[in-house]
């Protein structure tokens, strides 16, 4: 058995297995990251297989996994990490060496620009990606899933000196998804020119098909197998009940 930490010199490389599922918001990230929790080398919260959600209900947010480390999720994490130097992301991950399985829930496009294979041995990409006719579907799902604090989006200025008790909801979301769906194509259109990974390290998932349970099962089983890992059972009457949740941005 490999020691979990591998030095060399001046650079290190843990070879406990890491699993980086990088997706946007509203793509079923949480739900993805909650799967692998039934893996037996996992060591964190006991998954809730209802894959419950917070006040939004359509998400996973409270099936019970949390970030295997902290300041590792959101696209300003993934731009502080990208301007650290080599040796402070060896510091930035040196927890990891203690921890059997990483399952890092990486909430945007942007984490693909780090480049992994400096400081894990053993690694997975699960890229989750929908057709290009899909994202705002996804975008819209983005809207319903996530907090919204419509204070820091940018069209807010303009309207901030109105009596917003008489704004419509309605027009308030859509204005908050019409600023979503420019984020999203800046992203996909960024992911797109960041496409030349390793392929041994990258698993590419459309999130339409989560309803389909041997596709599924088979993408975490490659997962795993890629990572040379037991697989597991995914316990597919609590993943029916999540995906009738979400039938509406489903049924295409």
């Amino acid at each position: 058995m490999l020691p979990p930490l591998t030095i060399h010199l001046n650079s290190f490389v843990i070879n406990n297995p890491q699993i980086l599922v990088i997706y946007e918001p509203g793509m079923f990230g949480t739900f993805f990251c909650s799967l692998f929790m039934k893996q037996k080398l996992w060591t964190g919260a006991k998954l809730n297989q209802d894959f419950h959600g917070d006040y939004q209900n359509i998400n996973a947010h409270n099936s019970g996994y949390r970030c295997t480390i902290q300041n590792f999720h959101q696209n300003n994490d993934s731009e502080s990490l990208l301007e650290k130097s080599h040796d402070e992301l060896i510091d930035f991950f040196r927890p990891l060496q203690t921890i059997k399985l990483g399952v890092h829930r990486l909430a945007s496009y942007n984490f693909i620009k780090l480049d992994y294979k400096k400081y894990f041995n053993n690694f997975t990409i699960l890229l989750i990606k929908p057709k290009a006719h899909r994202v705002d579907m996804y975008t819209k799902r983005m809207e319903h899933s996530t907090f919204n604090d419509y204070h820091t989006q940018w069209w807010w200025k303009n309207l901030k000196g109105n009596d917003l008790g008489k704004v419509p909801k309605w027009f308030l979301e859509k204005l908050s998804i019409k600023e979503k769906q420019k984020y999203m194509k800046t992203h996909i259109d960024m992911l797109n020119d960041h496409m030349d990974i390793d392929q041994q390290n990258l698993i590419i998932f459309d999130p339409d098909n989560i309803s389909d349970p041997n596709l599924l099962q088979d993408t975490t089983d490659k997962v795993c197998n890629s990572l040379n890992i037991d697989t597991f059972k995914i316990p597919f009457d609590g993943v029916q009940k999540f995906i009738e949740k979400n039938n509406r941005y489903l049924n295409f």
